[in-house]
């Protein structure tokens, strides 16, 4: 059985609640045979408690939620590509500001 890390992070965003799911550790052993035993993946999230992330939990593996957890995960590290008129506009506000403080 394989087992990996979460952490539920719970923010006030506009006023309202949101809870979402973070994986934080792989539910593959592909580096290391033993690394998703569940010993070994509760003596890691103690570590982890120990540097202070809160709210961490063990979890089984199961492809279908894992996946769901990753899938979503990804989409919120994706970053809008700059462009030059996002560069123009950001130029603009530092030179607005800027005449604002002399």
């Amino acid at each position: 059985m394989k087992y990996y890390i979460s952490q539920t992070i719970v923010e006030m965003v506009d006023g309202r609640l949101t809870g979402r799911e973070v994986v934080l550790t792989r539910a593959d052993a592909k580096v290391d045979k033993e690394g998703a035993r569940l010993q070994n993946v509760k003596l890691f999230k103690s570590k982890l408690e120990a540097m202070g992330i809160p709210n961490l939990h063990v979890n089984a593996y199961d492809k279908k939620r894992y996946n769901k957890l990753v899938r979503e995960q990804n989409k919120r590290r994706k970053t809008k590509a700059l462009t030059i008129a996002d560069v123009a506009e950001m130029t603009k506000q530092f030179d607005d500001e800027a005449s604002e403080n002399v």
